[in-house]
């Protein structure tokens, strides 16, 4: 049987992954520098810059010109579990949020959010649209929507120091209770790249999200575009038991 040899970009990364582990390398760290590993390994430095940019997209290393190559911080994440709100689930993880509004005005539905409200053209909402991020670093656009009837004078909180879903439970008695999520891939426009420190076209995680209150309503549609390299997403499989025959019962 012939032996199977991994790539040598696959074997560069799985060196890089080891050096990570074996020194301990926090966040931050600087890694030794790419002519000292090419030596070290016995690797092209072309095969180490691929197996470089590949951790780099998965948000492991992040490099700065003129400086070298560095830990990257922890991805911040985001269960599909659960209904937490993105400052509750960051304090979780010992991780910040901070927001800044871009935009809070009333608006009217189009068709599409007409459809999603069920709601006839022109219904009111107010449209909110925010850039999240985790420990100073952009994460995130977020736009949301809610019914405006529901929320009147939603313009006067204070949505950059306060939680949306706090604010909403607490000044209009709305508690969220469920939801459904979906999740996409887009390509970054100008202004989201200028906002969250990328490239135009650069790859994002396209979010759809929406929330229905205790009464079964929706309360928010929201839309985001999130950089991958700083975001992960999980869920919890379980194995469903079967459902027993109403003959075999």
């Amino acid at each position: 049987m012939q032996e199977y040899r991994p790539r040598p970009s696959a074997r560069a990364r799985e060196l890089l992954e080891g050096l990570l582990a074996d020194h301990r390398l926090l966040p931050g760290d600087r890694l030794p520098s790419e002519r000292s590993l090419s030596e070290a390994w016995g690797l092209s430095r072309t095969t180490l810059r691929s197996a470089v940019a590949l951790m780099e997209q998965d948000g492991r290393l992040v490099s700065r010109r003129g400086s070298g190559t560095f830990v990257a911080s922890e991805k911040y994440t985001r269960k599909l579990q659960g209904l937490l709100s993105m400052s509750q689930s960051a304090a979780e993880q010992g991780r910040r949020v901070t927001t800044q509004l871009l935009e809070l005005r009333r608006t009217e539905c189009g068709k599409h959010l007409a459809r999603r409200f069920d709601q006839v053209l022109g219904y009111p909402l107010y449209k909110i649209v925010r850039l999240r991020s985790v420990d100073g670093e952009p994460l995130m656009v977020e736009t949301s929507y809610i019914p405006a009837r529901r929320v009147s004078g939603l313009e006067d909180k204070d949505l950059e120091h306060n939680s949306l879903f706090s604010v909403l439970e607490e000044d209009f008695g709305i508690l969220p209770v469920q939801g459904e999520e979906k999740i996409g891939i887009t390509y970054a426009t100008a202004e989201e790249a200028e906002l969250m420190g990328i490239e135009s076209g650069s790859p994002l995680f396209w979010i759809v999200s929406m929330t229905y209150d205790q009464t079964g309503q929706l309360m928010e549609y929201c839309r985001a575009a999130a950089r991958p390299d700083r975001l992960r997403i999980t869920t919890v499989m379980e194995l469903q038991a079967e459902e027993v025959d109403a003959g075999e019962a």
